[in-house]
Parts: C-alpha cells; structure tokens; sequence
C-alpha cells in the first residue's frame, strides 16, 4: 500500500510539474494581430472566427484562442516569442494554417488567406498519377500519388461531407492506407488513416481541397501469397496516363494495357506504363514471382542504401521517367524508415 502511494505521488508531481511547463510555456510577451483575407469575395468578411495558436515543440499543443471581430482582424497577445508557433483558423469548415514569425519587438503580423466552400467538382482533376509497388516477404506494399489540382474561379475551398478524395479497395488489404497528404504550398504533410465507405468499397478524405495542387499519397499493405497478387482498382476521377514502379525487377507485372519503358538493374526496379483512364473504369493486374527485398535498418530507422540509390536514380533518371522515381523513393522511404511518424494535423 505505501508503495502504491509512493507512485501516485510521484505521478502527481510529474503532472504538476507538466501542466506549470505548458502554463508558463503560453505566457510570453508575444503579441499576434492581423487578419483573415476572404479570397473568394472579398467583400465577404470572415468575422467571428475562431483562431488558435499552436506550439509545434515537441507536439502541436493550442496555447491560446480567441475569435476574429466583425471584419475578420484578431490581435493575440501573451505568447511566446522564442518559440515556434503556428496559428490555425477555422473558416466554414476548413482549417487553415500560417507559422506565426516575431521581430525584434515581440510582434508578429499574419494575415492569412481562407475561401468560401463549394461541393462542385467541376473544377477539381487529377493533374498527375503514379503508382509503385515493392515486394517484401510475403507482403505488397503500394503507393499511389495522385495530384489533385483546384482551378475554381473565382477560387474556393472544395468540401464534400462523403470525402473529398477516394481510393477503392484493394483486394485482401491488410490495414486501412495511410494517407500522406500536403498542402498548396507546403512542405509540412499530414499522415492520416484513410475512412472506409459504408459499402465497404472504398477509403476516402476529408481533407479539403484548397485552390492549387494537393498531393495525396496513398500507403497500402497487400498479402502476397505464394508470390502472387491480383490487383483490381476502380478510379474515380479521369486520370491521365501514368507510370508504374515495380520493386525488384524480378517479379512480373501483367495485365491489358501495361508497357514496360524501364529497367534499372542496379537499383533494381522496372517501370511500367499505363494509358488514360475515366471515372468508373477498372483495371485488373497480376503480380507473380519477385526476390523479396531485405531491408537493412541503420541507428536511423531507415534502409539507407535503398534510399541511396532511389536518390540516384532521382538526379540521373528525373528527365526520363518522370515522377514515378518519386514515388519510388517515396516507397522506400515509408516501408524503409518503420518509425513513428509525427502527425502534423494541418487539414481538416
């Protein structure tokens, strides 16, 4: 029993001694002002709105909130000035973001740009799309990077309340995909577990589709059982022709309309291409065969010669073959690095 007291003591302490390190963290002499920016109309004020300040050491904790006034300006003050902040603004359903930068006198100006929403999708396409596939022991792992670009004029934010991107569901998958996705503009993705559909036929996000290029890559674990898989995708938005990476070169990748353009000994990969297709078609491929790959994990987390060599075939090949090399590179860095990734929530 003392035992026992002895360590819900030494627990109160401990969360006594975090909860005054975030109190004294929010309590600076930092002052925030500036204004939210309506860019669909700008007649339109974004007035009652509701901000929060967000430090990003260690975490992304809210540090402070306040609302916007009848013309959409807010002024924050008591924060941090040493520290990164991000402020976040929730405007009619969307989140949107801008790092808070203070000068020599603790003062910080931001104004930041938000977009009335529209369930339109006549001025949402998919610019680019590429694919990759690696075998390792008896699994498939996948990538898909899809482009999705928002050309709305004047500009709006795209928000569908059954997803604002949707992926079908492939056979036997393992897990719900993980979904990496960044902003127009940004460098900072979010990682987040794709929603199932209610049919139970396809993974989709509610991340919103902001005016520019929003890239989605779609992370995916499929069995493969006694070397082969058979592949089925619906699409559902017109995508234009594309590449296919396939990791090792020695597993086969058939199905109609399939052309092999690459093949990359050393780095041990082919690339496949494959033409248009619309909203509603299907594709069925098989994989068959393949030397699985051993990944070999530094100090890091991370198979640092797969990354390598990606990277080279990045800087020698990049002209040739496109961004399916990315999405390659980006294969080996998510099945590669098997650490937890810091979840960044900058959409919805």
């Amino acid at each position: 029993m003392k035992m026992l007291r002895f360590i819900f003591f030494i627990y109160f302490i401990l969360m006594w001694i975090t909860a005054t390190a975030a109190t004294a963290a929010a309590q600076g002499r930092g002052i925030a002002e500036g204004r939210l920016v309506n860019r669909t109309d700008p007649a339109i004020a974004a007035g009652n709105t509701e901000i929060e300040v967000l430090a990003l050491s260690g975490g992304m904790d809210i540090i402070k909130t306040a609302m916007t006034d009848a013309h959409g300006m807010f002024r924050i003050e008591g924060l941090p000035d040493a520290m990164p902040l991000m402020l976040r603004a929730v405007y009619k359903g969307a989140n949107y973001h801008g790092m808070l930068r203070f000068g020599a006198d603790s003062h910080a100006r931001l104004d930041l740009d938000v977009y009335e929403p529209t369930a339109s999708l006549k001025d949402i396409r998919v610019e680019t799309a590429n694919m990759a596939f690696q075998l390792e022991g008896d699994y498939l792992h996948a990538v898909e990077t899809f482009v999705v670009v928002n050309s709305a004029d004047p500009p709006r934010v795209y928000l569908n309340p059954e997803g604002n991107f949707r992926v079908s569901k492939a056979p036997g998958i393992l897990e719900p995909p993980q979904i990496r996705i960044t902003a127009p503009g940004s460098e900072m993705p979010l990682t987040q577990s794709a929603l199932e559909s209610a049919d139970g036929e396809s993974y989709y996000s509610l991340y919103p589709l902001r005016p520019g290029g929003t890239v989605f890559e779609v992370h995916q674990t499929l069995p493969y059982t006694d070397k082969k898989y058979v592949f089925e995708k619906i699409f559902f938005q017109d995508i234009p022709e594309f590449l296919v990476g396939v990791i090792p070169l020695d597993m086969t990748l058939s199905g109609g309309g399939l052309k092999k353009t690459e093949e990359h000994a050393v780095e041990n990969f082919a690339v496949y291409s494959y033409g248009a297709v619309g909203a509603g078609d299907t594709i069925t491929w098989i994989f068959t065969g393949g030397t699985p790959i051993a990944a070999t994990v530094n100090e890091h987390g991370w198979d640092e010669t797969t990354i390598e060599a990606r990277a080279g075939v990045v800087g020698r090949n990049a002209p040739a073959i496109g961004s399916v090399i990315l999405a390659v590179f980006l294969l080996a860095l998510f099945l590669a690095s098997r650490v937890p990734v810091k979840k960044h929530d900058i959409g919805t």
